[in-house]
């Protein structure tokens, strides 16, 4: 896979063949950084933005943001052949000193309260993961004011009711949807 624009574009990353890593198409990674930077304004905010990266994978999605100027990522990793690939996708762009990588399950660990102005989730497909990842995040108030909150999910992913009045936009390509929450 290829980073898609900024500073790192056109370099690859490292990916393994595993059956819980789906990495994030080129088409959607775009449409993503689009959406962010036209609808949301930030191009300008980057250079003071914190990304959690839940459920990273390879990294693709934190690493397209430090092409396009990103200053500061936690990453969060679970499957340990998946965080080794995501540990030496890191530390093949020198940013070892700009993220937090923790391998763990995304629900054992305490977010930091506050420190969040995007976060990134693409839990594995057909499992309600997403709607208790927000749910973590909401309870342990790690948004920051004007934060956005983006998941990835199978295209139709229900979520609760109670997060509804929240979603900005809803966009799908194929069977990929990308929904863009403000809870603040």
């Amino acid at each position: 896979m290829k980073i898609t624009s900024g500073l790192y574009k056109f370099k690859k990353i490292d990916i393994i063949k595993a059956i819980n890593l789906r990495p994030t198409s080129n088409k959607v990674r775009q449409a993503f950084f689009n959406i962010l930077s036209n609808r949301y304004n930030w191009k300008f905010l980057y250079k003071d933005s914190h990304l959690l990266d839940a459920f990273s994978g390879s990294g693709i999605i934190t690493i397209e943001a430090f092409s396009r100027n990103l200053s500061k990522a936690t990453l969060i990793e679970e499957d340990k052949k998946i965080f080794k690939v995501l540990e030496n996708n890191i530390s093949k762009f020198k940013l070892l000193n700009k993220v937090n990588l923790i391998r763990s399950n995304f629900f054992d660990i305490d977010l930091e309260k506050n420190a969040y102005n995007l976060v990134f989730l693409d839990a594995p497909y057909n499992k309600d993961i997403n709607n208790k990842a927000i749910n973590k995040i909401l309870d342990e108030k790690s948004l920051r004011k004007d934060s956005i909150l983006a998941c990835e999910s199978e295209k139709n992913y229900k979520f609760k009711n109670i997060f509804l009045k929240y979603i900005d936009l809803t966009k799908t390509y194929g069977k990929t949807s990308i929904t863009f929450f403000k809870f603040s």
